[in-house]
């Protein structure tokens, strides 16, 4: 398989592995009637259809899809998703959600959007539990006319169960390697007619996977999660139906694993800025320096509520409906961010405190790269919507949206290290108003158009607050620092105000020549709205995004597939947001930037074929993209092309000559985008007995390599990892399974981080050298998961 490269012999290993696994047990199969797989109805236009009826390529998987699956995380639901991949370079803090090659290097929000029943889910989400759900749908391409903001190249829609007429319930527990421990359980019922309930509760804890070396004794990696649901339910009349759910979680990391692959290892651009070109290997040793911050790794405690109500007027068919949604997340990121066990300070150790060197409020013990950070987020949203009867031929909807999200800086984090007093970030207001509306017309029994339209108006407000050393820092705390000054004002008070308007199409055709076979076409727009970079950033606002997207598909249960499913897109994504490291006020940061325009082609394919009747069943997912930038100026490359001749001083100026032609990008891939991606697996379950049912799987989940950045030099190299599971169960709701994943121990790096080496030497052009930061894989994990439905 030409396709699979480096990774060629992996590959086929792992099938092999997979094929041994459940051949043995295929013997045992006996002739079953072949039947379609159930219909699953989903809601990714905000309103009831099934899989194969909407004109979009979505990917739903319910509650036993996951549990089959091993799928606890939405990160473990992109192994099996067509065009999804994301990155988790730190930790389950920074998802970089990438849909159908729209790169994403630091934040999710803004290009694919999280949602709890249609409910927008701000923030980070790689720790959003999936014990108690009913299913999840993965919407791709744009959908910025239905789900509004955040939605630029696709979206992902959590839907939570409701409960039925009967009391029911579930408990789950797993045990596994590194002291992996989960206990979950829900109940859900009526209280009296008309009015029913749901709880649940879940704890998760595992040890970290890596040694640290700076720290003995410690690892790194270790995760912890508390979570509580509650709801009530009320149905007063046949027509109104209402509904309110709290979500509480609490999440307590410990510093994640990474590791700094130094300058010294860098082999490309040696006379210019020194680089690294090909692929990064799997670090084999960590070192982080967890003891010198003031709280390591990650802590996040969020309460989110969602209600809402929905009306069928006097029993019309007309539906208005109306939800909210509300949280309030406080989020403490500590961070060593010299990536290895070195000490980094921007100013010479041996003369920090003393003459040039001498600074307010300075503390030489602490080096700025040793961060910890707070913020307080606060978001509120607001929908209406007003449906016509979706029996009849020609359907409407219109609706509008607001929502006001706050993000605020703590001052209970703020350290005094060698460079003095830390600033507080920006605090962020973005207020978002829209007007929606839909229409859907049955030209024939089989063909149907529909049109969508969104106009939105985002106003973006950055704020910079200032601080009074003497109100932060206690007195006894500043007696002990050898130029103290309590009155010192930190910070420069600024705001910056910005408004970004867009107006959103989407345009299908559907045509379904018979009940289990439909062919779509599709034209959308997406965005992502613009924002503000720190105020000492080297751009100050960086402009939205636009994403063109033009689609065709097919869905059918024909021809022995249970399902099948292909789609091929061809994109225009324009003003594509990436970022870059800048140095300023002796602090390492990111900011982000429009760095050009891409083209993006791709072919999706997934299905599940039986081989033996309901025995034996394959399923298969393949995604092809071909992303390229067509313009684009990446300043970096045109000093490693022609060094100081493209600098002034220490900056960079792209007007000497031949330096705007140098810093082209044109050519390259989005960073973060593999060119294949796809899974394999093998799905066998038996009658046994009286009433029960043995069952196994296997999974070969295959990546190729990826770029770190748009240089396209330093690159991960092609994964291949494969998952096993094997149990029982018996028509009463018990089941007990054993798993293995990552069992032959792929060591791909998950991340690399484009990063700085401060202690090294500079780079000939003047500059910092460059070193990248490394995220391992997970290492092969083993355990048994037993739960009882009832």
């Amino acid at each position: 398989m030409q396709i699979l490269g480096i990774s060629g012999r992996k590959f086929t290993l792992a099938l092999s592995a997979a094929t041994i696994a459940l051949t043995s047990q295929a013997a045992l199969a006996q002739s079953a009637d072949d039947g379609e797989a159930d219909s699953i109805v989903v809601t990714a236009r905000k309103r009831e259809e099934t899989v194969l009826d909407i004109p979009i390529a979505v990917s739903a998987f319910n509650n036993a899809s996951l549990q089959d699956k091993m799928a606890n995380t939405v990160t473990d639901i992109a192994n099996f998703t067509p065009g999804f991949q994301i990155q988790e370079s730190f930790g389950r803090d920074g998802d970089r959600p990438v849909m159908r090659g729209a790169s994403n290097i630091l934040f999710s929000d803004g290009k694919v959007g999280i949602f709890l029943d249609g409910a927008p889910y701000l923030g980070d989400f790689s720790s959003l539990d999936l014990a108690n759900i009913d299913r999840i749908e993965v919407i791709k391409g744009p959908q910025s006319a239905v789900f509004g903001r955040g939605t630029l190249s696709g979206a992902v829609n959590v839907v939570l169960k409701r409960p039925g007429g009967e009391l029911e319930g579930k408990v789950q527990g797993t045990i596994g390697s590194y002291n992996r421990r989960e206990i979950a359980g829900s109940l859900s019922g009526p209280i009296i007619d008309g009015i029913g309930f749901q709880i649940g509760a879940k704890y998760f804890d595992v040890d970290g996977q890596f040694k640290n070396s700076a720290i003995p004794g410690e690892r790194l990696g270790d995760q912890q999660t508390k979570q509580y649901t509650a709801g009530l339910f009320f149905d007063p009349i046949a027509d109104v139906s209402a509904s309110i759910r709290w979500l509480h979680q609490e999440d307590d990391d410990g510093h994640f694993a990474i590791a700094l692959q130094p300058a010294s290892q860098n082999n490309c651009f040696l006379d210019t800025r020194t680089y690294y070109c090909g692929k990064v290997s799997a670090p084999t040793s960590f070192g982080v320096n967890t003891d010198r911050l003031k709280r390591p790794g990650l802590y996040r405690n969020a309460d989110r509520f969602i209600g809402d109500i929905s009306w069928n007027i006097a029993g019309s068919g007309y539906e208005a409906s109306f939800q909210a949604g509300y949280s309030d997340m406080t989020e403490v990121l500590g961070v060593d961010q010299t990536y290895d066990d070195r000490f980094y300070a921007f100013l010479p150790p041996a003369l920090c405190g003393t003459g040039f060197y001498a600074l307010p409020n300075q503390d030489c013990r602490y080096s700025s790269f040793e961060t910890t950070n707070g913020e307080r987020r606060k978001t509120q949203t607001y929908e209406f919507r007003l449906n016509s009867p979706s029996e009849d031929r020609f359907r409407w909807r219109v609706g509008v949206f607001f929502s006001h999200d706050k993000q605020t800086p703590m001052t209970e984090y703020l350290e005094l290290s060698e460079v003095g007093p830390e600033a507080l970030l920006d605090a962020r207001l973005v207020k978002n108003r829209a007007y929606f509306g839909g229409i859907d017309f049955d030209v024939t029994d089989t063909i149907t158009i529909g049109a969508e339209l969104r106009h939105q108006i985002d106003k973006v407000r950055a704020t910079t607050p200032t601080y009074r050393v003497g109100d932060v820092f206690d007195a006894d705390y500043l007696a002990s620092i050898p130029f103290a000054n309590p009155n010192q004002i930190v910070g420069t008070a600024a705001e910056r105000n910005a408004t970004f308007k867009a107006t959103l199409p989407r345009i299908t055709v559907n045509w379904k020549p018979e009940n289990n076979l439909s062919f779509y076409a599709q034209f959308s727009q997406g965005n992502s709205p613009g924002g503000f970079n720190k105020a000492n950033a080297p751009v100050s606002i960086f402009d939205e995004e636009e994403l063109t997207n033009y689609e065709i598909g097919m869905k059918t249960s024909k021809f022995g597939f249970d399902y099948l499913n292909v789609s091929a897109f061809w994109q225009d994504y324009k003003n594509q947001v990436l970022t870059n490291t800048y140095v300023a006020n002796n602090t390492v940061d990111s900011y982000s930037v429009n760095i050009g325009r891409t083209r993006i082609r791709g072919v999706e394919l997934d299905g599940q074929l039986p081989l033996v009747g309901k025995i034996l069943k394959l399923q298969f997912n393949y995604t092809f993209l071909d992303a390229e930038f067509r313009r684009g100026i990446e300043p970096e490359k045109a000093v490693q092309e022609l060094g100081r001749a493209c600098k002034t001083g220490s900056a960079v100026n792209l007007d000497l000559p031949g330096c705007r032609d140098a810093a082209s990008i044109a050519g390259n891939r989005p960073p973060l985008v593999s060119k294949h991606t796809g899974s394999l697996g093998l799905r066998f379950n038996h009658e046994f007995g009286r009433n029960w049912t043995f069952f196994s799987g296997a999974d070969v989940i295959y990546r190729s390599s990826y770029f770190a950045q748009v240089l396209n030099l330093a690159e991960s190299g092609s994964s291949t990892k494969l998952n096993l599971q094997a149990g029982i169960h018996d028509d009463n709701g018990l089941r007990i399974a054993v798993y293995g994943k990552n069992v032959l121990g792929d060591e791909t790096p998950v991340g690399i981080l484009r990063y700085l080496d401060v202690p090294a030497p500079r780079a000939p052009s003047g500059d910092y050298a460059r070193a990248f930061g490394i995220t391992p894989a997970r290492k092969p994990e083993f355990g048994l998961t037993v739960s009882k439905s009832f």
